[in-house]
């Protein structure tokens, strides 16, 4: 690393030190439920779920309008909504996540408008906001929600009218074509990296349908390696590429493979969220869709049953032989921390983002009691042209001298980000057994 590096991670690490109060309880949220926040910002620098909490995971919530203020501010009630249907409300919320319309420019300042009105002087959750190349329908955002019950619920917490499955630790509520996903952690959890299809095993490989058919055969694959099946995924993540020389995205490619998922899950499909960005779609070898999965074990899983005083983690095992991780597995009762989008101050050359955004959240973990080995899934975001980001996450990770950990990742390219920046991170990270 050149001196000029290790310059700006200390001067980072100042700023970002600065802006830092120290962790809260926010009274009327999650009884155990740590908030960071983050001075200056409308939303928290991360929030920590109670150890073994039951979570409410739902995503697709569009919001409509005349204009991306009015849209974005009914995607907020109608979260508040889907929360209220099962006990829940906004003080419970410890991450949204929000796919914008491509616009002007504007519709980063009109969502966060929209936000800073909804939450007013409470303390916000974790949040990340990314510009897409597209969302369904005539929406202008999609939100993805990850929320907590208290602990007075229990480890799994009861809903009225929930849906039982085949996986005592999952239930549902709500809508059939996407539901809220009631998920007990206490048995431990798995996320697995973004999966891209295989072109060449495709049957057509120019159509949207095979190409998200593709990848949800690697995903299931993903799942039977861990001992786990369709009927144990509670969340699945969908990125479609704009395809070349067609004028709007190919959404509605995602309802019948959606309707085989909820067959092999034996009749119930999970909860999923998607909107559009750039991707993998030219080139060679253009894949049209990345995916991811979140699933939830039905018993402790093996890897578990022996403590490893020898790993970073002894909460986190990671899988796959790549310069990435394939699956993570979460150990029983997690301290699960979910970081908020983090990119570079005003003023940070492009080439050097990569650099400060893995920089800052290095500091955020250290005042949370983590470090990077203990990322459990990393979320990129890069514009077309982004350069850095590879270079400095093989400073970070994947690093036998510094961290040889690797997490799960998916690292995508989208429309826009925040602020005009060219990279954007966010993380689910695993907070390792505290001392006393």
């Amino acid at each position: 690393m050149t001196n000029a590096s290790h310059g700006f991670r200390a001067a980072s690490r100042f700023f970002v030190a600065a802006l830092f109060l120290a962790p809260v309880l926010w009274s009327g949220g999650v009884e155990g439920q740590e908030v960071f926040p983050l001075a200056g910002a409308p939303y928290a620098a991360g929030v920590m779920a109670p150890a073994g909490a039951t979570l409410a995971v739902f995503g697709g919530i569009e919001g409509e309008g005349s204009d991306v203020g009015a849209a974005a501010a009914a995607a907020l009630g109608a979260m508040e909504a889907r929360l209220s249907e099962v006990g829940l409300d906004r003080s419970h919320v410890l991450k949204v996540r929000a796919g914008l319309a491509p616009g002007d420019g504007t519709e980063f300042t009109a969502w966060d408008g929209a936000w800073r009105s909804f939450y007013g002087s409470g303390q916000p959750p974790a949040r990340t906001t990314v510009g897409s190349s597209g969302v369904p329908g005539s929406a202008r955002i999609v939100l993805d929600v990850v929320a907590a019950f208290p602990l007075d619920r229990g480890h799994r917490a009861a809903v009225d009218g929930a849906r039982a499955t085949a996986n005592p630790n999952l239930s549902y509520v709500g809508p059939a074509g996407n539901p809220t996903a009631i998920v007990a952690t206490s048995p431990g959890l798995f996320l697995s990296s973004g999966v891209l299809p295989n072109r060449n095993s495709l049957a057509n490989p120019e159509a949207m349908e095979d190409h998200m058919r593709g990848a949800m055969n690697g995903l299931a694959n993903t799942l039977a390696d861990h001992g786990l099946a369709w009927a144990d995924a509670f969340f699945v993540r969908v990125l479609p590429t704009p395809q070349p020389d067609r004028a709007t995205v190919d959404f509605a490619g995602w309802t019948p493979v959606f309707d085989r998922l909820s067959e092999l899950a034996g009749g119930q499909g999970p909860a999923w969220t998607m909107w559009a960005a750039p991707g993998f779609g030219t080139g060679n070898n253009p894949r049209f869709v990345e995916i991811e999965v979140w699933a939830v074990p039905q018993a402790p899983m093996p890897a578990f049953e022996v403590l490893d005083r020898e790993s970073q983690n002894p909460n986190l095992r990671m899988t796959g032989t790549g310069f990435i991780a394939a699956g993570a597995m979460v150990a029983p009762y997690p301290e699960l921390v979910f970081l908020s989008g983090i990119v570079a101050p005003e003023g940070t050359a492009a080439t050097e983002e990569g650099m400060s955004v893995l920089t800052q959240m290095e500091e955020r973990l250290s005042l949370m009691g983590a470090t990077m080995a203990d990322v459990a899934e990393l979320r990129v975001y890069r514009v077309a042209g982004e350069e850095g980001f590879n270079d400095a996450y093989g400073l970070y990770f994947n690093n036998a001298e510094r961290n040889p950990h690797k997490p799960v990742r998916t690292n995508y390219v989208v429309q826009s980000l925040p602020g005009g920046r060219t990279v954007e991170v966010e993380a689910v990270v695993v907070r390792p057994p505290q001392g006393f």
